[in-house]
């Protein structure tokens, strides 16, 4: 609890200034509040009395409870406003820090949490946060003031009557606790459910073409339909106990005033209360079963958003890849390859898994040089190019920038060196424009769309769309084809100058006759210092520095295209096959 507490103080510290004058307002509200029947009581005395020559004192009375009513809109609509803008901003800001945090986990993280789960968090659980910072905040200052000023208001006209009041009140609270005790446990399963069911959602949406091409519309009708139930039956629960409690809560204030009417009646018979005294106190009667009735969405509101914040925290108290890393400046940034890569026994293990994937592997790759990787499906071609861009991080020792240990380095700086093509394309749901000069704005220096568009093989294509480069392409690319996606990447690439350009088998989805255009671009036109190309394509190969093989994780060859004919069997068998077809 103390923790949550420090984690809702954090931000709301930030805007103190916005929630003194809303609290300030909210104390003016109150108080108008509670003067409103004062001149009621008057006004009602008058009535009562029939006197003439009181006529003035009554419109008097009655001008000033319209002046109060007034002022009543007027400061109860500023508290609110001051109150409920810093909980919108603080909304804006987490949701800001978590995804700066997000975007900072290594791939752990990711195997661990479904897309749905993380956007669940995003949403539902920061939405609480902002029902705390807003409405919560705003319920419990009118609660603290209203129990404190009306009960003092109550007292002052009769001290047994509002004992009798209190006794409804505090019963109904008592049933409210153990009430809302039930419910945070439940709502705790209610959205451990919810991420469940976001992330089969969007599991599904996503391979929406594999569920079609399988036939298996009704096990993912089923599978969804599961947690849905699930998600239903835990609501339900919730909604049993509030559609007890809040009706309670809400017939308070009606309780309270047969309490009042039935008490204060016999001491209006009595001669102990004038017909005004009583009408005031039913008034004070009203406003106090008001924060009591809050209480009750105060409690909810606290109780759901705890859970949230304790999701939130699980995020933001994580450690990110880059948390103990200290950045290089900018000199020494621009330096980063002026040595190039050398790699020392490189040894990388998945932090899931039991064995290593890449097992003794050393090379280097200087500045001028072309590199190509080879091997097996699962060889561990991916893995290795990941430890060299920063995406996997091995031990220290084992990857240099010139004289840099990359396990010092943060990811930024390691990327501003190098950028990687992965066989895993991935476009956004924008234009084809912004697909390619995605994250070139902090670059100084940029390669000309044009012609980026003609080098990937891509300029015949985007002149046959009717809108060219302002084409949407769809989610993910939908409505694009497997080559045109993966030159689009090509070109995302090469528009902004890198040092190292890493092409992850980028030639996989064209045909032959771009392949061949491609290859002539990319070896004669590139803009980056070094080229590393993983691919099986011989045609690619031979015109490398050097090649390196890798066979389970291990190098089992290095070499020119000559050398590796003579040394290398898997090499042998693909040129082999390539040859023949």
């Amino acid at each position: 609890m103390i923790g949550k507490l420090k984690f809702l103080l954090k931000y709301t510290h930030q805007y103190r200034w916005w929630y003194t004058g809303g609290l300030l307002f909210l104390a003016l509200t109150v108080w108008v509040s509670v003067t409103i029947p004062e001149f009621i009581q008057k006004s009602i005395d008058l009535i009562a009395l029939g006197q003439l020559g009181n006529e003035s004192d009554f419109q008097k009375n009655v001008l000033i409870i319209v002046g109060l009513a007034l002022a009543l809109i007027i400061v109860r609509t500023l508290s609110r406003i001051l109150i409920f803008i810093p909980a919108r901003l603080i909304e804006r800001k987490l949701k800001g820090e978590m995804f700066q945090k997000l975007s900072s986990f290594g791939k752990d993280y990711y195997d661990e949490n479904s897309t749905g789960t993380i956007i669940s968090r995003i949403n539902n659980d920061i939405n609480g946060v902002r029902m705390i910072t807003g409405f919560g905040i705003l319920q419990i200052g009118n609660i603290l003031l209203s129990l404190s000023l009306t009960p003092y208001k109550m007292w002052q006209l009769s001290p047994t009557l509002t004992l009798y009041c209190v006794i409804p009140m505090v019963v109904v609270f008592v049933i409210v606790r153990i009430g809302m005790a039930v419910m945070v446990k439940n709502t705790r399963l209610r959205m451990n459910t919810l991420q469940q069911l976001s992330g089969k959602t969007i599991s599904f949406l996503s391979g929406n073409s594999v569920i079609k091409s399988y036939n298996i519309y009704q096990w993912a009708e089923d599978e969804v339909q599961k947690e849905n139930l699930s998600l239903f039956h835990e609501t339900m629960r919730i909604t049993w106990i509030r559609s007890f409690i809040m009706p309670l809560l809400s017939n308070l204030g009606q309780i309270l005033k047969i309490v009042v009417l039935f008490a204060g009646g016999l001491y209006v018979i009595n001669g102990q209360f004038t017909i005004g005294e009583l009408t005031g106190y039913i008034a004070y009667a009203a406003l106090l079963s008001q924060p009591i009735m809050g209480l009750g969405w105060v409690l909810t509101i606290f109780q759901q958003g705890f859970v949230g914040i304790s999701s939130i925290q699980t995020i933001m108290d994580r450690e990110g890849a880059d948390d103990k890393r200290q950045a290089i400046d900018q000199n020494e940034k621009e330096k980063l390859f002026e040595q190039g890569i050398e790699v020392k026994n490189l040894n990388f293990t998945y932090h899931n898994g039991d064995k290593p994937v890449l097992s003794d592997i050393s090379f280097s790759i200087n500045p001028g040089q072309v590199v190509g990787i080879t091997g097996q499906v699962g060889s561990g071609k991916t893995t290795l190019i990941n430890c060299l861009n920063g995406y996997l991080r091995p031990d220290s020792g084992m990857v240099y920038f010139g004289k840099q240990d990359a396990h010092k380095l943060t990811s930024e700086d390691i990327r501003s060196a190098v950028r990687t093509v992965s066989q895993e394309v991935f476009l956004f749901s924008d234009s084809i424009e912004n697909n390619i000069t995605f994250g070139s704005k902090k670059a100084t220096q940029v390669n000309p769309f044009e012609e980026v568009v003609y080098q990937s093989a891509f300029a015949d294509e985007l002149s046959r769309f009717t809108k060219k480069e302002k084409t949407l392409v769809g989610e993910k690319g939908i409505m694009l084809s497997g080559g045109q996606k993966q030159r689009i990447s090509l070109a995302r690439a090469l528009y902004t100058p890198c040092d190292l350009l890493i092409l992850d088998d980028v030639f996989s989805a064209v045909d032959t006759d771009t392949e061949r255009f491609l290859i002539q671009q990319i070896f004669e036109n590139h803009s980056a210092k070094s080229l590393l190309i993983i691919s099986n394509r011989i045609s690619v190969l031979e015109k490398t520095d050097y090649t390196l093989v890798l066979e389970e994780g291990r190098l089992a060859a290095k070499g020119t295209h000559e050398e590796l004919i003579k040394q290398s069997d898997f090499y042998r068998e693909i040129l082999t096959l390539q040859q023949e077809n």
